[in-house]
């Protein structure tokens, strides 16, 4: 077993944005990959893992364990389970899809317990997948994401052809030949880039992450609420997430639009055989009152029927929001969108909209 270590350059920190959107200041977070003679565990080994983390006092760090035999996996694994005690945070890119899972089951074939067990886990892929409407990429690969996030790199194999460059290296140092130093340097380099790739792309979280409310105002007829988050986005960007909601990416700031409706909306009682429908009203009545009303004036109320009328501003509301001290209002009884009464209450109401940009970017 070799163990590389390096100081590599990078241009990105995105410790500020992982720790707020792990909501944790003390988090401790390690970027890894790996590299493998194949996709199955079974009949397949691990021969690379690549490192990468910020270190307080001496800046970007990496270390890398490398098999330069057929023999050493056990080894690599176990040196790479120590070395994880110092981490909170495991962050890998679709890690949870094949790294770790091929990790697991080669120290199962190995006899060894799992170096997962003590630490979180981030997958950067899956966190992101939902914002790829956002992207407009063509797809979420590693090599598409790190590009989006500034990344450019050296390396122009791919995983597959790794696995041939590795039996290249072993055949070239079994006879001694001067080329296996080449083909080492080419798969040390494809591992360390995929991990800057995985630093690099971890810098999309910040569109997921919930920022800090700074102002509320109405522009017109829309509320406009302003956020800022540690550190920067990589590029500006708009998400139009529905007719009702849009957020504006730029430098630290997100921009919350959401525009009001006016005219009259109905709040529905869940309990509605509890009430009686007024039609020359067009209301519903709890029972304990309509029960004075004439019986020709009034008739049992259905689910559909079972309201009360409520003209003013409203402000849409994201699904999952909790009503809280608000009425929900709808514009009809099949409508899936809710909305709240927008008055002065509403106006004040700041953590309302962080409310609203945690539901949307979650």
């Amino acid at each position: 077993m070799q163990i590389i270590e390096k100081t590599p350059a990078l241009q990105c920190r995105p410790q500020a944005i992982l720790e707020t959107f792990l909501q944790n200041s003390g988090e401790r977070c390690l970027f890894f990959d790996i590299e493998t003679t194949g996709l199955s565990p079974k009949v397949s080994s691990l021969y690379l893992i690549g490192a990468l983390w910020f270190d307080s006092d001496s800046g970007v760090r990496a270390k890398q364990w490398f098999a330069d035999d057929y023999t050493s996996e056990k080894e690599i694994l176990l040196s790479f389970s120590a070395f994880l005690d110092g981490f909170t945070t495991l962050v890998h890119y679709n890690g949870s899809g094949f790294d770790i899972p091929y990790v697991e089951k080669r120290c199962f074939e190995l006899g060894l317990d799992s170096p997962f067990l003590n630490i979180k886990s981030l997958d950067i892929f899956r966190e992101i997948h939902r914002l790829k409407t956002l992207f407009g990429t063509e797809n979420l690969k590693l090599l598409t994401v790190e590009k989006l996030a500034g990344f450019m790199r050296k390396d122009v194999m791919t995983g597959r052809d790794c696995i041939q460059v590795y039996s290249d290296f072993m055949q070239k140092k079994y006879f001694r030949d001067a080329g296996m130093e080449t083909a080492r340097q080419k798969l040390l380099l494809h591992n360390l880039e995929d991990v800057i790739g995985t630093c690099y792309s971890a810098q999309l979280l910040a569109y997921r992450c919930r920022g800090s409310l700074q102002s509320v105002h109405v522009c017109g007829d829309t509320v406009q609420a302003e956020f800022t988050i540690p550190g920067a986005f990589p590029f500006s960007a708009k998400w139009q997430i529905s007719p009702h909601f849009s957020l504006s990416f730029g430098g630290s700031l997100i921009q919350l639009d959401i525009p009001l409706s006016k005219g009259t909306f109905l709040h529905f009682f869940q309990d509605y055989k509890n009430y009686f429908y007024l039609p020359e009203e067009d209301a519903a009545i709890h029972k304990s009152v309509g029960i004075y009303v004439e019986k020709a004036y009034r008739e049992p109320a259905k689910a559909s029927n079972c309201y009360a009328k409520k003209e003013g501003l409203f402000l849409p509301v994201p699904p999952g929001f909790a009503a809280k001290d608000y009425i929900l209002f709808q514009t009809d009884y099949k409508s899936k969108q809710r909305y709240i009464l927008w008055d002065g209450k509403t106006r004040q109401d700041f953590p309302l909209m962080q409310e609203i940009l945690s539901l949307l970017t979650a």
